[in-house]
């Protein structure tokens, strides 16, 4: 994430604190989770019927949710429209979104002085977050890749 070396002394998210927004939009992209009584319901159900395979519970307990903040909404919509401002790496891979990207939706919503710099800082800050999810899914894939190849 980039920091303004003004703001990273005194602004929470680059400080490393602050990590709600960074949270609430992680929980957003993750979607819905299962519940813990739905686990236990489905591993009951597994326990009953083991040849049936599509009844083994696959998620892991919510263990962490929260719940979108007012102030969250601007980021969220603005991340939204701009997720697909961004350099696509031919062999894959993301890069963040551009800078003119941002700067254009600031000027079309009215978004200036300090308040310009926090949409800078969040969008970063939640940009990265997607970079990152995005990182570990393909991680995970690749794994998944190769467990397979290795089962061969």
């Amino acid at each position: 994430m980039v920091c303004w070396s003004h703001v990273r002394d005194r602004h929470p998210v680059c400080r490393g604190r602050g990590k709600k927004l960074r949270k609430a939009f992680r929980s957003r992209v993750s979607g819905p989770k299962a519940t813990p009584e739905l686990l236990e319901w489905l591993a009951e159900l597994h326990e009953a019927e083991p040849d049936q395979e599509w009844l083994r519970p696959q998620q892991t307990a919510l263990q962490e949710s929260f719940e979108p903040q007012a102030w969250h909404d601007l980021y969220f919509r603005a991340f939204d429209a701009l997720q697909h401002d961004r350099f696509y790496g031919a062999m894959g891979g993301e890069g963040p979104i551009y800078y003119t990207a941002l700067s254009q939706y600031a000027r079309d919503h009215g978004i200036t002085g300090d308040r310009l710099k926090r949409f800078y800082v969040f969008m970063n800050a939640i940009d990265g977050e997607w970079l990152k999810i995005q990182r570990e899914r393909a991680e995970a894939a690749e794994a998944e890749r190769k467990k397979k190849e290795a089962q061969r």
